[in-house]
């Protein structure tokens, strides 16, 4: 009786394994099912048509004081064409342009950007100084 007794206490624990594990496999598909559904509503499309005519939407797609026409891309591209040459003038696109991709360091591990307190005027700005740098790095880079 007794050695029945000590196996019974071997074979509980072995016994109730099976339901921990299926209890353990239930929560695991449930978790799993709650993050696949959460996900799947974070990702998917909006739910009403409403909100794309909110007036946010509509000044994104354009039509504010950032309209650019065809005449404007002409405009733009025909004063790059003309003129007396030398450095781009100052507030310009095109000398916000040199000044960012060309004014730091060409390293091995690539472009650092000048991270330091622009020349000016006023000290701080973009100035002739700093587009006088950055159009010797860009004819640097070209030779």
């Amino acid at each position: 009786a007794q050695a029945r007794d000590s196996c019974n206490a071997l074979l509980s624990p072995l016994e109730a394994m099976p339901r921990a594990s299926n209890r353990l496999l239930v929560s695991a598909l449930l978790c799993a099912g709650a993050f696949t559904v959460t996900h799947l509503a974070f990702v998917s499309a909006p739910a009403s048509s409403s909100r794309q005519h909110s007036p946010v939407v509509l000044s994104a797609r354009g039509g504010g004081e950032y309209d650019i026409s065809d005449a404007d891309i002409q405009n733009f591209y025909n004063s790059l064409l003309t003129g007396a040459g030398g450095d781009p003038p100052k507030g310009t696109v095109l000398s916000e342009l040199v000044v960012k991709f060309f004014h730091g360091d060409f390293t091995p591990q690539g472009f650092k950007r000048y991270s330091g307190l622009w020349k000016g005027p006023p000290p701080g700005n973009i100035g002739k100084k700093d587009i006088a740098v950055g159009v010797a790095k860009l004819k640097e880079q070209m030779a």
